[in-house]
């Protein structure tokens, strides 16, 4: 049988309105009695999305070890030591200067060694609480957008493509970036190196924001 289309009642990113509003709620964001990896996810884990086009649960599973300066770029690795990877695939992320500037690495360097915003249970998994943070972050999300047409923690992804696009930044180096397939066979050939992705996210306008 044939499949009803869906309905679509709007584009899939963050509005410029939404994606500020949430990434000063993340800013401005106290702890209270929240644990402390909690509130460093929510201060962080949105201002990386919004950077870098990784799903959410990609960066909520960083690791201490999964940052660090290459050359003269700090640099994410994402991969499927750390936990799920939908390519199952590693792939490395330059920081957006924006992110350094506002403290990052500085953030990453006094954290425990093991992982930055997840505490894995004791029989080692990090699926559970993996899932537990990101529904966290999906609550912070929708506790400013309220929009059910709009995902709070996927509509990074999409909006960092439509960003990207709009910075002139080829589509070959945002699959990259993004863990996206390439959509040719010729696409395949060469390697988007670390410098090409740096020049991208560095194209990428700043989120100015209160």
């Amino acid at each position: 049988m044939k499949r009803a289309k869906v309905v679509k009642l709007r584009e899939r990113d963050f509005t410029d309105a939404e994606a500020k509003a949430v990434l000063e709620a993340a800013l401005r964001h106290e702890q209270g009695r929240e644990r402390p990896k909690t509130f460093a996810a929510k201060r962080w884990v949105p201002w990386l999305c919004a950077y870098t086009g990784a799903r959410v649960g990609e960066i909520a599973q960083l690791r201490k070890q999964d940052v660090r300066q290459e050359g003269e770029h700090w640099v994410i690795t994402l991969t499927p030591e750390a936990g799920p990877i939908k390519t199952k695939e590693v792939r490395e992320i330059p920081l957006h200067p924006h992110l350094v500037e506002m403290g990052f690495p500085a953030f990453v360097g006094g954290s425990q060694a093991g992982y930055l915003f997840i505490t894995p249970s004791r029989d080692g998994d990090v699926i559970g609480p993996l899932q537990g943070l990101k529904n966290r972050l999906a609550e912070f999300g929708r506790s400013v957008v309220s929009d059910p047409n709009v995902s709070p923690n996927h509509a990074w992804r999409h909006r960092f493509k439509t960003v990207g696009m709009d910075a002139g930044v080829s589509e070959r180096v945002l699959d990259a970036i993004c863990g996206h397939a390439p959509r040719t066979v010729g696409a395949t050939y060469g390697t988007v190196t670390l410098n090409a992705k740096a020049a991208a996210v560095r194209a990428m306008p700043r989120y100015e924001v209160r």
